[in-house]
């Protein structure tokens, strides 16, 4: 959180990233914030008065810092509570940011007293930032995020959860992008739980369904088959770990076709009690013990109502690899919770 200075200095010029000393780099080939050198020169010089006009228009000069680095076209827009980079005609940008909006009051009208609109970065202050980016564009921006080593799924759209919070979108024009927005910003408006990554992924394509009012998901005897060839007892342990969502293979999309099978059947199972899991469910232990509490079952009894009787369990193995591993960055489980993804699929 970023605190109150006792001695603030306020500052007569216009605060910009590029008056506070080190505030950026460059990687990839584009200007990258240091957002922890800019909250403490925040926390130093501005008073807590200021400290929302501040990051906004800290968060206007972060998009007209990028714009300048990227190919010609562009350009910065604004709504209400949207700031958005993006290339083409005001047309597209002020339907997009329209669309924001929209999406934005679904899901604080839906999951009230679990999702929050605070901003997104780590003291809850600033405007909601959107890149929409062609897909060159996109792939060199949300490389800097990215896990370093390893062959990862494609996506079209990115909530890097990091420093001050945004979402990255692959320019779609249509349904498409009404989709990952409701998506990404889902994730947003939650980054303040503790979500396990199946619950996050799960829950937000639940969400993104009700937004855009219509749905892909079905669960037919082809999929159910699948489901069955690839979990077992190894590999049910990547999906609490949030490891399989990155996968390469079919592991990423039968990652998300689960979580969304899980967070439906609950919804269906105990739908006043949702919301209290939502925000008592813990990333430390898959949400195991906030589901034994709230609703008073495991998960392995939730995924064995789907594939059938195994060890399901994301008890000791998931502990122990948790403890070995809790807080590395490069990890993929740690990628998880810093840069959440919509596939590329239906």
């Amino acid at each position: 959180m970023v605190r109150a200075s006792t001695h603030p200095t306020m500052s007569t010029m216009p605060i910009t990233l590029a008056s506070i000393p080190s505030a950026l780099e460059t990687r990839e080939g584009l200007p990258r914030p240091d957002w922890e050198i800019i909250a403490a020169w925040v926390e130093a010089h501005v008073a807590e008065a200021e400290y929302e006009s501040t990051w906004s228009n800290l968060a206007r000069d972060w998009c007209d810092t990028l714009a300048a680095a990227l190919p010609s076209g562009y350009a910065r827009s604004e709504s209400d509570n949207f700031l958005m980079l993006a290339n083409g005609d005001g047309k597209f940008a002020e339907r997009q940011l329209a669309w924001c909006e929209h999406a934005r009051r679904k899901i604080l009208d839906t999951l009230p007293g679990v999702a929050r609109d605070e901003g997104y970065n780590d003291g809850g202050y600033g405007k909601h930032v959107v890149f929409c980016f062609y897909t060159e564009e996109y792939y060199t921006y949300i490389a800097d995020s990215s896990p370093e080593e390893g062959e990862f799924g494609g996506s079209s759209g990115t909530f890097i959860d990091r420093g001050y919070g945004h979402f990255v979108l692959q320019r779609i024009d249509g349904a498409a992008t009404d989709r990952v927005i409701a998506h990404e910003l889902n994730h947003a408006l939650v980054r303040h739980l503790s979500l396990p990554i199946w619950l996050d992924e799960g829950l937000t394509q639940v969400m993104e369904d009700m937004i855009v009012e219509t749905s892909y998901f079905q669960v037919d005897a082809e999929i159910v088959r699948r489901h069955r060839r690839y979990w077992n007892a190894k590999s049910i342990d990547t999906f609490w770990s949030g490891e399989s969502f990155f996968s390469a293979d079919e592991g990423q999309e039968l990652s998300y076709h689960l979580a969304q099978v899980l967070f439906r059947n609950l919804m269906a199972d105990y739908p006043r009690k949702i919301l209290d899991f939502l925000a008592a469910a813990d990333y430390s232990d898959a949400g195991n013990a906030a589901l034994l509490k709230v609703c008073g079952v495991a998960l392995e009894s939730r995924v064995a109502q789907f594939l059938g009787a195994g060890d399901w369990s994301p008890g000791a193995r998931y502990g122990e690899d948790r403890a070995k591993d809790p807080v590395d960055p490069s990890s993929p489980r740690e990628q998880g919770r810093t840069q959440s993804k919509h596939p590329k699929f239906p």
